[in-house]
């Protein structure tokens, strides 16, 4: 099974990844991980400021996680693809693996609950990107060029839209009765 998690920044999709990774067996490319941990001035720039990081750096990415972790087990694409044609990008390289999306999951929280959780989380994880300019920056990219691949995903029936206001038990409980 390859999953597809998505959600505005703040909807917990590294928390239900975590647990789905751990019930299904799944390999985790967690986007936003790998970025923060490169030590490239365009990449921490992007980051920081509240932008997307360019495609030509995501794409090789992923490209090269799926190489690596190959093989079976089927993998969770957290973050990632932030847009319409990373979203391309991505079915074309798993078709190249003999292997295709089967759900898009979109864990859907108001913007006001995406600004009081990433303003909680800011002050105990100190990241650049959960700074106020930033999260409404990161919100806006969101709602106009992500939430798109949900819907395209939506409209290949393959879309699952989950209520992220609820407790972290329930919303992954939701998830794994729709899978």
């Amino acid at each position: 099974m390859n999953i597809i998690l998505l959600g505005p920044q703040g909807s917990g999709k590294g928390t239900q990844a975590e647990l789905l990774v751990k019930k299904y067996g799944l390999k985790h490319f967690e986007a936003g991980k790998i970025l923060r941990s490169m030590d490239d001035p365009i990449v921490k720039q992007a980051l920081n400021s509240g932008l997307l990081v360019p495609d030509e750096y995501v794409r090789q990415i992923a490209w090269d996680f799926i190489n690596k972790n190959g093989g079976g087990g089927g993998f969770l694409f957290d973050g990632y693809p932030r847009h319409l044609p990373q979203y391309e990008q991505l079915k074309e390289m798993m078709a190249q693996k003999g292997e295709k999306i089967d759900v898009v999951i979109n864990i859907e929280i108001s913007a006001e609950e995406s600004i009081k959780r990433l303003s909680a989380r800011r002050t105990i994880e100190n990241r650049g990107d959960d700074q106020p300019e930033a999260i409404k920056r990161r919100l806006a990219i969101y709602r106009s060029q992500t939430h798109p691949v949900f819907e395209k995903a939506r409209n290949e029936g393959i879309g699952i839209e989950i209520n992220g206001e609820q407790s972290i038990e329930k919303v992954f409980a939701d998830i794994v009765s729709k899978l």
